[in-house]
């Protein structure tokens, strides 16, 4: 289709259900990566996204994957202090038909290894930083879980909290009902409170994960052979999108070019089959009605990504841009009443002259195998949804 824009979401790897319905609302097919090819898709069992989202495994670790997997339940099942020994304990294994000793090393090993073949030194150290980018990234994903887990339980004492002092402005007394229900939530509020404070707060750790967690995604990206490749990287998390943006203002001593902005509804509903149902129909015939918006963006966005040097910034261009951005911001808010879903705000940028293969080699001082379907010569295209 004229007006089909994907996208590839970074850096979850298990991106949230407001993010892609966010996302969506713009792109016409969203992507997403997996660690390893394990089951457990985030939406596995809604049809109805599947058929928009497409996740798939950039690296796939073939026979090595019942190890990495026996290593996750191990840290799954471990208390966050032992996390950091267990991360520097797993090692990548060893070629076929090399046997890794990982208490100790034998003066033979020691020395073939330093005689070892420079290409054959280097393939095994990239192995190595993918298993720990995988790592990584799988961890991320633990965090996250219980990220939602604390919000989940914080929720549900408001909710007690307040249903506590209807009671007493309503009757000036609460039931017993009521306050057995607050206490335990109190309990579990303090608990995990307790528990974050004697281990580390996991809100505060995701954060400081952020930039290595970019850094392992940047290492799976590289990796990346599939033919499939969107030319956008898209994010529904802000900070990371400002990684990529500071860092290229601070490697390549200029700024990013921001290109555009559109409203976005913010959606956010259960997930349930008949709400998704109507989310999709409400979704069609919105992009319907901005087919040739869409159609537009498509080729805007495309021409800027397939050009080698500084964007296009002549008038007439900036003219018909601005022209069509209006014409979405109005047909988005007759489609999707503000007072009833908020907006946010899609941004997209471009590093002139600068692929995303380039990018993520500097910042992260990364190598790895080039591919022809990410050519040196080419924009990359960055989008943020901004809350």
């Amino acid at each position: 289709m004229e007006h089909a824009t994907p996208a590839l979401i970074f850096p979850e790897t298990v991106p949230s259900s407001p993010a892609v319905m966010n996302l969506l609302i713009f792109f016409s097919a969203l992507s997403y990566y997996m660690p390893t090819e394990s089951a457990g898709a985030t939406y596995r069992d809604n049809n109805l996204i599947n058929t928009l989202c497409r996740e798939y495994a950039p690296a796939p670790l073939g026979d090595d994957l019942d190890r990495f997997n026996r290593l996750l339940r191990e840290m799954e099942l471990s208390r966050p202090d032992e996390l950091s020994r267990l991360f520097s304990a797993a090692k990548a294994p060893m070629a076929p038909g090399k046997a890794r000793d990982q208490d100790e090393i034998s003066t033979a090993s020691v020395y073939s290894a330093l005689n070892k073949d420079a290409e054959k030194q280097t393939s095994i150290r990239y192995k190595e930083r993918l298993w720990q980018a995988r790592l990584i990234l799988k961890l991320a994903e633990m965090l996250d879980r219980r990220e939602a887990e604390v919000r989940q339980g914080l929720a549900l004492v408001s909710s007690a909290e307040q249903k506590i002092f209807a009671s007493l402005e309503g009757l000036g007394e609460a039931g017993t009902s009521d306050l057995s229900e607050l206490s335990s939530l109190n309990k579990l509020r303090s608990s995990k409170a307790d528990d974050n404070q004697l281990h580390g707060s996991s809100l505060r750790g995701s954060g400081m994960l952020l930039n290595l967690r970019m850094k392992a995604w940047a290492e799976l990206y590289l990796a990346d052979s599939q033919d499939f490749h969107p030319l956008i990287l898209a994010t529904a998390n802000p900070e990371s999108g400002a990684i990529l943006l500071d860092g290229f203002e601070n490697t390549w001593r200029q700024d990013p070019i921001k290109l555009f902005s559109l409203s976005m509804p913010a959606v956010d509903i259960p997930d349930m089959e008949e709400v998704w149902e109507q989310y999709l129909t409400s979704r069609k015939i919105f992009l319907e009605a901005a087919e040739k918006n869409m159609g537009y963006f498509a080729r805007f966005l495309k021409e800027i990504a397939c050009s080698a040097g500084s964007a296009p910034v002549n008038v007439e261009k900036i003219s018909l841009l601005a022209e069509n951005v209006s014409a979405w911001e109005k047909k988005v808010k007759i489609h999707f009443p503000g007072k009833e879903t908020g907006f946010s705000k899609l941004d997209f940028f471009c590093f002139p002259g600068i692929s995303f293969t380039e990018l993520f080699q500097r910042l992260f001082h990364l190598e790895g195998p080039l591919y022809a379907h990410k050519p040196k010569s080419s924009t990359a295209l960055l989008a943020i949804l901004n809350k």
